[in-house]
């Protein structure tokens, strides 16, 4: 797994990062430990306009269709100093109930794609059942894509060439994939960073890193 922080390795039996001391804990003191609904496209910054946001749509429904257990997300939104695209991308992916089209599909097998657009970062973050199709030079080159739209102002189009590319680093390693539903979580009270606190929980990714789970993949731009 790596640390999304400083990204180190990270083994799944360690509670924190030994190159940075990151634990998962450190970010419920500013976003909670709570569940948070989120839809598949969250522009809590409003950088999309309403023909982006529907064209975005059709592109996530042909993902989901192609990859049924797996799904695309983006977050848009302006952060607090003191947290990053890649945190939040990490808590997003073990904290949030994202509304897709099944409710079977879990975290582990998500991908989130956060945009701060006053700071001009980004990062995508993936679940850890699919992490292991994306190379390190993969992802590198993904944002390097994304950040050329998102330099321009182009946030739709960063997000579907992000999708769409994930699509096609997927089919390559697409397989059949199954697993047992998981028992739903309970909510708490949500950070006020445009995020619905979630009352009804959801499938939780199952590798802790401390409190939170699910290793990742995050690179960040600047």
């Amino acid at each position: 797994m790596k640390c999304p922080r400083c990204q180190a390795s990270v083994r799944s039996e360690q509670s924190t990062c030994s190159a940075c001391g990151f634990s998962a804990t450190l970010l419920h003191s500013y976003l909670g430990n709570q569940w948070v609904r989120l839809e598949r496209i969250t522009d809590a910054a409003h950088c999309l306009r309403l023909e982006d946001t529907r064209r975005i749509e059709i592109i996530l429904d042909d993902f989901e269709r192609s990859f049924p257990q797996a799904f695309f997300a983006v977050y848009l939104g302006t952060l607090p100093n003191n947290l990053s695209v890649a945190e939040l991308g990490f808590w997003l992916l073990n904290q949030g109930a994202f509304n897709t089209h099944s409710v079977s599909r879990r975290n582990d097998f998500g991908m989130v794609l956060v945009v701060d657009p006053s700071a001009q970062t980004a990062c995508i973050t993936l679940g850890y059942a699919i992490e292991k199709c994306f190379s390190p030079k993969i992802i590198s080159r993904m944002m390097q894509t994304a950040g050329g739209h998102l330099s321009k102002g182009a946030f739709g189009m960063a997000i579907e060439a992000s999708c769409i590319r994930a699509g096609e680093v997927l089919q390559k390693h697409a397989r059949p994939m199954q697993w047992q539903p998981e028992a739903a979580g309970m909510a708490d009270s949500a950070s006020d960073i445009g995020l619905q606190p979630l009352r009804g929980g959801h499938r939780p990714t199952s590798r802790p890193l401390a409190d939170l789970s699910a290793p990742r993949h995050d690179q960040a731009l600047s």
